[in-house]
């Protein structure tokens, strides 16, 4: 009977905060409405009333009063309207799910309870009074700490203790009550549970109402230098980096903009699997780029895989560039049209007359505003004697101010300075990689990205030393987040988790490292088979909290007639099942294997810049299938062959395996590799 009653209760809340909502909205549509019809009739009045008078100098001031008078009754319509449409969007957000938690807490030295309903966004009466509480406000802290009794949250660097007297979810949509749960400790989170149970989509879906205690410590920890996140396989890194970002927007709403985070990964496929999360949150995506685009806007064309870079190669750029002394073969001429404007000679004698100066980076920026002037004087020498030889009509008319614009962005891009042969006479080499060519540009002029606070790099372990470095160099004011995996390392040359303390460390930089030990995409059979694969100290850490599912289907077959049959049998029968089914092969020429195999049968292969589908069968090579998950996952060939007990396909398998959340078939054509621990 106290849950009937309990339940009847709640069922009433959400019927009358529901109603609030739906109030909400139509109030703001109208106010909208009524806002934009204003600003309309301001502006016709502008147009029908204003008169421009400018006949003399007491009309002109008369005029431009009126209109600015006029413009600035505009923006603040527009401004209001602005304010409204949020606060509609924060409404629209929560009416197909108003909140999803409660908590009741009472305070030191308070003798009454006080309740807080928990939502994805906040709203407040018309008193100003929370009616919502947004699941990223500081009291919220308490619920996803999870457990009852005596806790505390934070507030600008204050603790303030309270004891958590209940601990609600609901199960809910619109101003339905389905169900609610009231949950004691961590391992009770029927939400988490039912959640888990929903099949995979095409897209990452917001864990914002089930974010576990020690992602919520990842999301809220405090602000440092540089923040390494190690996770295993499944444990919710990247959604913990996306709540990350909204938690960052909503504590620093008045002063962080998105263009002021970097969101780094590894490739296009996986930027469209993430795009709407944040914006689901009512936050705009960061500035999000994969390694190619980093290079792009830096002007430079990435080699891909083929550029291989040694940090040793940075530290001699760094260490070559101590005293260096810029030469006449160090430097282009830079050109308008058919006319030298400044020859290698007339640079190099700029740079002579500020040769004192401490460093090249403020010797070359002393040079730019100088040698613009000298390109000025010299274009203007070489029309004046044009013109008393009489030459005009043969070369164009005297250069103007937007011609010699051209010449200027080449100043101020550097392009005089030959950094090939910067780098040959540091490096001993012609050519230089994107990195290297990258890092010498920033270490010698000082170019840098002043803009970015923060830089988040995913799967961290799949980058090398050197571009972690060329990273370091240019985001020189932001704050680093690494979240990644060291046993998904696939590829060989990239830097450990160490090679990162260090790093960081030797540039002054505190390194804070936390980790995440539970998997939340996989079944216990298919956790149980990918974390064999990690060292005993990691793998006794380890859990799974999804529900039982089937053991993972291991099939060896002694010849290749018998192989290919099984091969096309599971994909028939996973290409009628409901949800997604990825084939993932190792590489580029597992696919191809896989195409001479199957023929006009082979799945669809997702390539770079392809959103996935709905369901379905897809190939797809293991790097793109990074950070992704799918129901089922078919691994086409693990044989001793392709997969020797060697470290490095150790990782590759592991993170291949843990694509899976229900079902894992495993095929071999001929001996099966000794890592699958069957």
């Amino acid at each position: 009977m106290n849950e009937d009653r309990i339940f009847r209760e709640e069922q009433a809340h959400l019927t009358e905060q529901y109603g609030k909502l739906a109030r909400m909205k139509e109030q703001m549509e109208a106010e909208l409405v009524d806002l934009q019809r204003q600003a309309q009739e301001e502006k016709n009045t502008v147009a029908d009333d204003l008169q421009y008078d400018f006949v003399g100098i007491e009309e002109s001031q008369e005029t431009l009063i009126e209109f600015e008078t006029m413009s600035r009754a505009v923006e603040e319509l527009n401004i209001s309207s602005r304010t409204v449409s949020m606060g509609l969007q924060r409404v629209n957000r929560l009416l197909p799910r108003p909140y999803f938690a409660r908590i009741t807490v009472q305070f030191p030295e308070e003798t009454e309870e006080e309740s807080f309903y928990i939502g994805s966004s906040s709203v407040s009466n018309e008193h100003h009074e929370p009616e919502i509480i947004d699941w990223r406000s500081p009291i919220a802290e308490v619920y996803y700490n999870q457990a009852l009794g005596e806790t505390s949250y934070m507030v600008d660097g204050r603790k303030i203790p309270v004891d958590l007297k209940l601990r609600r979810q609901f199960d809910l949509e619109r101003d339905v009550l389905k169900a609610y749960f009231d949950t004691k400790i961590a391992l009770e989170d029927p939400l988490l549970i039912h959640s888990l149970t929903k099949k995979r989509s095409d897209k990452m879906q917001s864990i914002t109402e089930t974010i576990q205690k020690e992602q919520n410590l990842i999301i809220r920890y405090p602000d440092v230098p540089v923040l390494l996140v190690q996770g295993i396989a499944g444990s919710g890194k990247t959604s913990v980096l996306l709540q990350r970002i909204a938690y960052l927007f909503y504590r620093r709403r008045h002063t962080l903009r998105p263009n002021q985070v970097a969101l780094i990964t590894l490739n296009p496929v996986f930027q469209q699997y993430i795009d709407h999360v944040l914006p689901e949150m009512g936050e705009a995506n960061p500035v999000t780029m994969t390694w190619s685009d980093f290079l792009d806007d830096l002007g430079v064309k990435s080699l891909g895989e083929a550029d291989i870079t040694e940090a040793d190669a940075l530290h001699q750029i760094d260490e070559g560039l101590v005293g260096f002394s810029i030469e006449a073969k160090h430097l282009h001429n830079i050109n308008l049209k058919r006319a030298r404007v400044l020859d290698k000679q007339q640079i190099l004698g700029v740079l002579r007359r500020h040769k004192g100066t401490s460093s090249t980076t403020w010797l070359i920026q002393t040079a730019v505003e100088e040698l613009e002037e000298l390109a000025r004087s010299n274009a203007q020498k070489q029309e004046k004697k044009k013109h008393d030889q009489g030459l005009d009509d043969l070369y164009d008319e005297e250069p103007d101010e937007s011609q010699m614009g051209g010449v200027y962005e080449k100043i101020r891009n550097l392009d005089w300075l030959d950094m090939e042969a910067i780098g040959q006479s540091i490096l001993g080499k012609d050519d230089l990689t994107p990195a290297e060519f990258s890092y010498l540009k920033m270490t010698l002029t000082g170019t840098s990205d002043r803009n970015t606070r923060y830089v988040i790099v995913d799967e961290v372990q799949d980058y090398t030393e050197a571009q972690l470095m060329l990273l370091a160099r240019y985001f020189r004011n932001a704050h680093f987040m690494f979240l990644g995996d060291e046993f998904q390392s696939i590829h060989s040359g990239t830097a450990s988790f160490a090679d990162i303390r260090r790093m960081f460390t030797e540039q002054g930089k505190e390194v804070t490292e936390l980790s995440l030990m539970t998997s939340y995409r996989s079944s216990p059979e298919i956790t149980k088979l990918f974390t064999s694969l990690l060292p005993q100290e990691i793998r006794i850490q380890t859990n799974s909290v999804q529900r039982e599912g089937v053991e993972p289907t291991v099939l060896a077959c002694e010849d290749h007639e018998t192989y290919v049959e099984e091969l096309r049998r599971v994909i028939r029968e996973n290409d009628r099942t409901e949800g997604l089914t990825a084939i993932v092969c190792c590489d580029w020429t597992g696919i191809n294997m896989m195409r001479r195999t199957l023929g006009d049968d082979t799945p669809h292969i997702i390539c770079s810049y392809e959103a996935l589908p709905k369901s379905g069968v897809v190939m797809m090579e293991l790097k793109l299938a990074k950070g992704l998950e799918f129901d089922t996952v078919i691994l086409p060939d693990v044989s001793v062959r392709d997969y020797p007990d060697r470290a490095l396909y150790r990782h590759r398998l592991y993170t291949a395996e843990s694509r899976a959340t229900e079902k894992l078939i495993i095929l071999a054509d001929g001996e099966l590799s000794p890592l699958v621990h069957v």
